[in-house]
């Protein structure tokens, strides 16, 4: 991210660093608490742990941004929990399953919504690129002493690993810096939501890498989840290209 700056002229003002802080050690935290997670237990079902976020977000976005939130978003995003519910279950049979690993999962998802809602409010003032590049400095700041102190060797990790890990970093930081883009752009419930289809893909990914077996509920409940956002952003979509005719008294804020 330094690069980044670097390479597009930018810089971080002591402003721009004091506001995007607090983002940076949450999101240190949360890859403690995410990475312990997935250590201890299945990715299935760590990431429909976290896909209980829409559901945090959807309690605070009106007080906090000014969102507004319809029925519709709050029965489909029922109905996603519901999903989320049948995948939990299908996988809380698995082998690799443990409850080491849901409370790391669940610790996860907490910090991971403040660090949304963080992201969402200081991104009004700073942009993307200085924003993240602040949030991975603060953040291995946080995690680099616990990595020390964790006394796992690093030197033990072969070339085929480093690289892995370059491939990791540079794709998972391209999705954090659009995450962070993106927060400027689209209603914060909104984006909570289009996240869920992360658990799906991951658990496919688990499947084709891992060996991690679906069972029945964990495929009926990914389904539900898919299904709930595609009605949720369907409606969003239509609603933001003027096919829906809103009041002023209800347009978004």
């Amino acid at each position: 991210m330094l690069l980044v700056l670097l390479g597009t002229g930018r810089r971080v003002t002591l402003s721009m660093m004091k506001a995007s802080a607090p983002g940076g050690v949450l999101f240190g935290l949360n890859i403690l608490m995410f990475f312990s997670a997935i250590r201890a237990t299945s990715i299935a079902d760590v990431q429909v742990i976290q896909a209980l976020q829409p559901t945090l977000i959807l309690l605070v976005a009106s007080p906090l941004f000014s969102e507004r939130i319809t029925r519709h978003q709050v029965q489909w995003t029922a109905v996603s929990v519901g999903g989320v519910v049948l995948v939990t279950i299908g996988s809380s049979g698995s082998p690799v399953w443990s409850l080491r690993g849901d409370v790391f999962a669940v610790g996860s998802l907490l910090v991971w919504t403040a660090y949304f809602l963080v992201s969402k409010r200081v991104r009004r003032d700073v942009p993307a690129i200085e924003y993240m590049t602040t949030v991975t400095v603060v953040a291995a700041l946080v995690t680099t002493p616990i990595a020390l102190l964790s006394r796992q060797p690093m030197a033990s990790l072969r070339w085929q690993d480093w690289a892995w890990l370059g491939l990791f970093v540079v794709a998972a930081q391209g999705g954090h810096l659009m995450l962070a883009w993106a927060h400027a752009q689209v209603d914060v419930t909104i984006s909570s939501l289009l996240i869920l289809g992360q658990p799906i893909i991951s658990s496919g990914a688990a499947l084709v890498v891992l060996g991690e077996a679906l069972t029945p509920l964990e495929i009926a409940g990914g389904l539900v989840v898919v299904a709930s956002v595609a009605a949720i952003v369907s409606r969003a979509t239509r609603a933001g290209g003027g096919e829906e005719t809103a009041t002023p008294e209800t347009l978004p804020a």
